[in-house]
């Protein structure tokens, strides 16, 4: 499973990618705790922009994709409540792997 994150907006209005990580490349139990995260969130159901968000032009958007084997969805949000919140888990996750 292949996860990778990019934010974009901000006062500059850039986009940058926070990182990517190959789940392949992890160590078993790390490996383990992402997948599952996904699969708890039943991410490849979740809508393409997750509703209910605070809108504003300085905030940052962040975009998740998730690529299983033929499988691939992409999520965007800005929001830090609900699914948003669960999101942020797979955020932190790649932020910290840096690949």
């Amino acid at each position: 499973m292949k996860i990778s994150v990019t934010r974009t907006g901000g006062f500059a209005g850039v986009t940058d990618e926070v990182g990517s990580v190959d789940t392949a490349q992890l160590d078993d139990d790390a490996r383990q705790k992402l997948e599952q995260a996904v699969r708890r969130m039943k991410f490849f159901e979740l809508p393409a922009r997750l509703p209910g968000e605070p809108v504003g032009a300085d905030l940052f958007a962040y975009r998740v994709t998730v690529r299983d084997g033929p499988r691939e969805h992409s999520v965007t949000f800005t929001g830090e409540e609900g699914a948003a919140a669960t999101l942020r888990e797979l955020l932190v996750a790649v932020a910290g792997s840096k690949s």
